[in-house]
């Protein structure tokens, strides 16, 4: 699934920063999914686990910062695309579908006689 296609991508408008932070959200609930894929679920990991190892590729922070963003967006974009916009949408909306008020309709009912 390729993330910036998604409907949910084009519609943020708010930068770079609310861009990550929305990463980083979708990126924990999809950790803690169990319908994603052991080995998917271990990309995000590793890259904290880079952090971790004293080992620079480039002079700063900026290995480390580039490793994650782009660790967030290869592991969202492994994930199934249902998953994905599920999340999304429980993040963006603040209600899960479970959540979400149920349809009422009011009708009337008429014994019928025989």
């Amino acid at each position: 699934m390729n993330t910036k296609n998604s409907k949910y991508w084009k519609d943020l408008g708010g930068g770079f920063i609310n861009d990550l932070i929305l990463k980083v959200r979708l990126t924990i609930k999809l950790v803690q999914d169990d319908r994603i894929d052991l080995l998917v679920r271990a990309i995000p990991i590793l890259c904290l686990v880079y952090l971790i190892v004293p080992i620079d590729l480039l002079i700063g922070p900026i290995d480390d910062a580039l490793i994650l963003y782009f660790g967030m967006d290869f592991f969202i974009s492994l994930c199934p695309k249902e998953i994905v916009d599920f999340y999304l949408a429980e993040i963006q909306g603040g209600k899960s579908a479970s959540q979400q008020e149920e349809i009422i309709v009011d009708a009337e009912f008429k014994d019928k006689e025989e």
